[in-house]
């Protein structure tokens, strides 16, 4: 389902970093969990007609990840990994990010997940990704990134829709 809310990606050029701003129609608390919680994670943190996999999943300050995104048949899309730097209910999420299929490895993106409670019981959730070099910027954007960031969005206003997610 089409979320009337929209997602703005802001990448200045030649920078190293970038700017999700997204909001959603639930309290802070729960799109919090959702993005802290791998049994939700799993639910909706993978594009339409992809399917996510912890390989690890140790959400805790320190913590380590692992996942993986497959298709329909089974087949590894991607596989991402990181560590959780800091968990600050419900308001931060600091953790890295490394896409595993790149030929050399260290290209880590640092990211923090903000979480902003507005008027009526909705959430701003602002991600301030910051790349290794301005040419993993570009080439994360270029990847189609936009487009499964706001399919993931979307997921998560369907699941925020069914009350799956409790506080």
């Amino acid at each position: 389902m089409a979320s009337k809310n929209k997602t703005q990606i802001v990448a200045e050029k030649g920078k190293q970093e970038l700017f999700i701003y997204r909001e959603f129609d639930a309290p802070r608390e729960l799109v919090f969990r959702a993005f802290s919680q791998p049994e939700i994670l799993v639910q909706f943190f993978a594009p339409k007609g992809v399917t996510m996999h912890f390989n690890t999943h140790d959400y805790c300050e320190g913590g380590q990840y692992r996942y993986t995104h497959t298709n329909a048949q089974g087949k590894v899309l991607c596989v991402f990994s990181g560590v959780i730097h800091e968990l600050t209910a419900p308001e931060r999420i600091v953790q890295t990010s490394e896409f595993e299929a790149l030929p050399e490895r260290g290209h880590v993106v640092l990211e923090v997940m903000l979480f902003e409670a507005l008027s009526d019981d909705r959430t701003k959730l602002t991600i301030h990704d910051v790349c290794r070099s301005v040419d993993d910027r570009d080439a994360m954007i270029e990847s189609g990134m936009e487009g499964g960031v706001v399919s993931i969005f979307e997921n998560l206003d369907d699941l925020l829709q069914t009350s799956a997610i409790t506080i």
